[in-house]
């Protein structure tokens, strides 16, 4: 008996080390798969990438040929000057053996030796019909050995072919600068080709995998297709298709990717020997094997961790088990000795439990939360301040207390209970206590409302609310002449917030800041009132509005207990007139402008807090020439269009870059701040210059302007900057006008 089940340990021992190796086996399969797949994915995005660059470097010297055409095109040029130019390209383009100049006879020159070339001749008609484009690859007449590519394009004058250019491109069968070769180290071959399958360029590789100069014959006649045919491969280039395939070569076998170029037909080949996937896979799967193995170790390892660490924690939750129960004992004795209510609240069940009281038995209130409403067991009014009260205790672990009126302990709706309640992690649960508080409250409530209504201010405020500084909750609020009471919240958590979010967007930040409890703190240790006005929304008429807002304190002469009281009126309309005198008393009449004092005044200031000497600025003075003669005559409602149409191009020229003001007459007056350099505000002066002369009244009179400029360096008062600009404006008047001139000091 022992010896079989000794066997049948051995066989199962050996049936999971069979399980296991084999398991392993098909992982490293999988492996290899997948590192296959993703070596055929690399071989794909690099021969794509091969011809979207082979495509990209005949497409920009396709560019270059025709830029130089329509340079040619434009005007006019001697043979020589024809000549310089097509050197000077061909020489910038280092690609470029020569390009030929195709005159109106259909002759191609290089105004070193003119060249007739019957054999080449094809192309020139393409020319003369308005083409541009690429030929297949010839070979150079030159030499008769270099195969060439010719890049060719018209030349047009007053929408007419009058000639050409033939740029010249030796595409060598080994021409690194034309194809990108980025795979596996080198190690790939890559051909460009014809449609025919003539050989256009190729990577050089001593170790090469074709002979001869067409590949397509080399793949008919020297080769064994494993997974295709030769067939195919044509039929899919000649459908401008990419495709794999893979083929044996005497004792190799390979891979090819063949993607087309985009330009005549022309395809790119990658081609790879499976020696190499082969190798990389090799190397794949070892790194794969050595990373299992770590992984093993890790996981062996960690798993005596665990189970220490489980032996450990059984042990310290056993003993603090005991210490739990010990402690419960405790609570449930001091629990019996009060005269409140206890209850209990099981957090996963939401279920209730009420200890007996007096002459109430126990209950228990199954789903308590969800609910809450038809069990009556609070107001109304409190209903929702319950539920979050045992919600936030839920979520923050902590204790809480608070204020509701408790219809389901009372039996009436006007009895007040102060309820406290604790979390207890071990069990999660609640523990609480129910107290009536009804006398307190009421008193409460009723000394704090006679004395709002004491003070008719209050009474006639917009909104109100006071917040007892001591547990820093709202006690009351009114809101248009409607008090609400007791909300029992949280000032600065959850009021404030919602409070401030009612504010206008630019207000809140002010806002926020002032109604802060380290701020109402330092109001009452100083003067003990505080104003602020700003906006905030009205739903009843979907805008923003202004209001004032005052803080002051009382001291509750029951308690002692110091309140902060804040109230708000209506200011809306004083505020708006309030702002618009503003707006006037800063701006010019007739253009909206700074008038000069306002824009006095912002340059001085700007002027004392510049700190940088990076930061450049400038000081102009516009005037417009000869302003007279168009209030003479055109009229004076003439001319006021035009300083307003003036006014409106400076706006637009320095908006948020300067100040712009209007000191009177056609005087304009302009601060530039915080630009690039002096060139920019240069070009700022060149652009007013150009855009007031654009401006047309009639076919008469022409608008100009002349401008004075000063740069800001260590000046620290405008007046010392217009005296500056004032002086540039007389040198540019007296310069011929229509033109800007830069102060320039003298010493």
């Amino acid at each position: 008996m022992s010896k079989n089940k000794t066997f049948i340990k051995i066989v199962v021992i050996f049936s999971l080390i069979i399980i296991l190796f084999g398991s392993f086996f098909h992982f490293v399969q999988q492996i290899s798969d997948m590192n296959t797949q993703k070596i055929l994915n690399h071989l794909e995005d690099v021969g794509k990438e091969t011809a979207n660059i082979y495509n990209l470097k005949f497409k920009s010297l396709q560019n270059v040929i025709v830029s130089t055409a329509e340079i040619l095109g434009r005007v006019d040029h001697s043979d020589d000057e024809i000549g310089n130019i097509l050197d000077t390209v061909a020489q910038g383009q280092e690609l470029f053996q020569r390009i030929w100049y195709i005159d109106k006879d259909k002759t191609l020159h290089n105004y070193k030796k003119d060249i007739i070339l019957e054999d080449h001749s094809s192309y020139i008609d393409e020319v003369f019909n308005g083409h541009t484009g690429f030929t297949n690859p010839l070979t150079s007449l030159y030499d008769n050995k270099s195969s060439v590519v010719i890049v060719y394009t018209p030349i047009y004058k007053n929408n007419q072919v009058v000639g050409g250019l033939a740029g010249i491109v030796e595409v060598n069968n080994e021409s690194h600068d034309y194809i990108y070769n980025d795979v596996f180290n080198d190690e790939a071959y890559v051909f460009a080709t014809s449609a025919d399958g003539q050989i256009i360029s190729k990577i050089k590789n001593n170790n090469t995998l074709y002979f001869g100069d067409n590949y397509f014959d080399f793949l008919n006649n020297n080769v064994y297709f494993m997974n295709s045919n030769y067939k195919s491969i044509l039929h899919n280039i000649q459908k401008n298709q990419s495709g794999f395939a893979s083929y044996r070569y005497k004792n190799d076998e390979r891979m090819i990717y063949y993607t087309p170029v985009k330009i005549n037909n022309w395809y790119i080949f990658n081609i790879i020997s499976n020696d190499i996937i082969d190798d990389l896979n090799d190397q794949m799967n070892g790194e794969t094997l050595k990373l299992i193995l770590e992984i093993i170790f890790v996981f062996v390892v960690m798993l005596f961790i665990l189970i220490r660490y489980f032996i450990k924690i059984n042990k310290m939750n056993e003993e603090t088990n005991n210490q739990l129960r010990t402690s419960n004992k405790k609570i449930e004795m001091i629990l019996k000795q009060t005269s409140d209510r206890i209850f209990e609240y099981d957090i996963d069940n939401d279920s209730l439990i009420l200890d007996a009281w007096n002459d109430y038995p126990k209950i228990i209130l199954n789903s308590f939360l969800s609910n809450l409403h038809n069990y009556n067991f609070v107001s109304k009014e409190h209903e929702k301040l319950l539920k979050e009260k045992f919600h936030e205790i839920i979520n923050n672990k902590d204790k809480i207390v608070f204020d509701a009126k408790l219809p389901y302990i009372s039996r009436d709706d006007e009895t007040w209970f102060h309820v406290s309640m604790i979390y207890v992690n071990q069990n999660k649960r609640l523990i609480g206590t129910l107290r009536n508080s009804t006398t307190e409250m009421n008193e409460y409530n009723l000394l704090l409302q006679d004395q709002m209504f004491k003070n008719s201010i209050y009474s006639n405020a917009l909104f109100m609310f006071a917040v007892n500084l001591k547990s820093q909750k709202v006690v009351i609020y009114q809101e248009n002449g409607i008090y609400h009471n007791v909300i029992d919240v949280q000032y600065e958590n959850s009021f404030l917030k919602s409070f401030v979010e009612e504010a206008a967007e630019k207000d809140r930040e002010r806002v926020a800041k002032f109604f802060s409890q380290e701020n109402v703190q330092n109001i009452y240790h100083h003067n003990g009132k505080r104003t602020i006005e700003f906006r905030t929304w009205k739903a009843d008429k979907n805008r923003y509005e202004w209001v004032k807002f005052r803080i002051q304190f009382e001291r509750q002469s029951s308690n002692n207990e110091l309140l902060m009281i804040a109230y708000s009126n209506d200011i809306n309309d004083e505020k708006s007139r309030q702002l618009e005198y503003e707006y006037k008393a800063q701006r010019d009449g007739l253009t909206g402008l700074y008038n000069r004092q306002t824009f006095n005044q912002f340059v001085d200031d700007y002027l004392k807090d510049k700190k940088s000497v990076s930061d450049y600025c400038a000081y102009m003075i516009v005037d417009l020439d000869n302003f007279k003669s168009i209030n003479d005559s055109l009229g004076h409602s003439t001319g006021d269009e035009v300083i307003q149409k003036v006014a409106t191009l400076l706006e637009s020229i320095c908006f948020n870059s300067g100040y712009v003001g209007r000191f009177g007459g056609d005087e304009f007056v302009i601060f530039l701040y915080a630009q690039e350099s002096y060139a920019e505000i240069e070009n700022k002066a060149r652009d007013i210059i150009r855009r007031i002369e654009g401006i047309k009244m009639d076919s008469i009179h022409d608008i100009t302007a002349s401008i004075g400029i000063t740069f800001v360096t260590d000046e620290k008062h405008h007046r010392i900057l217009f005296d500056k600009s004032d002086q540039a404006l007389y040198v540019s008047k007296k310069s011929g006008k229509c033109r800007y001139y830069v102060y320039v000091n003298e010493k």
